[in-house]
């Protein structure tokens, strides 16, 4: 077991979004934690979503982490990175709408 730090990315938009839209849209599951912060289920994985200062529903930038793997049968090879990534690429689709 690794005490390395979870994978995380930083997303910036150009234009505010609501991420539970995006998230409906894309057809990923998530519980909202509060005004400025959700869980988002992408591959089996458990993604923190966090929005501050601006709540999820006019975010222009957002933090996202990784919470928890991917199971492995649901990674399709591709490292946690890699999934966090496509993770995030949801939310720049969402930007362009």
């Amino acid at each position: 077991m690794t005490d390395s730090p979870s994978p995380s990315v930083s997303v910036s938009l150009s234009e505010p979004i609501n991420v539970s839209t995006v998230l409906d849209r894309a057809g990923i599951d998530y519980v909202t934690v509060h005004d400025q912060r959700l869980l988002a289920i992408y591959h089996t994985g458990i993604f923190n979503v966090t929005t501050e200062p601006e709540s999820v529903s006019n975010a222009r930038t957002l933090e996202i982490e990784c919470w928890e793997a991917p199971l492995p049968s649901r990674s399709d090879e591709r490292s946690l990175q890699e999934l966090l990534e496509d993770f995030a690429a949801v939310f720049d689709a969402g930007d362009e709408s």
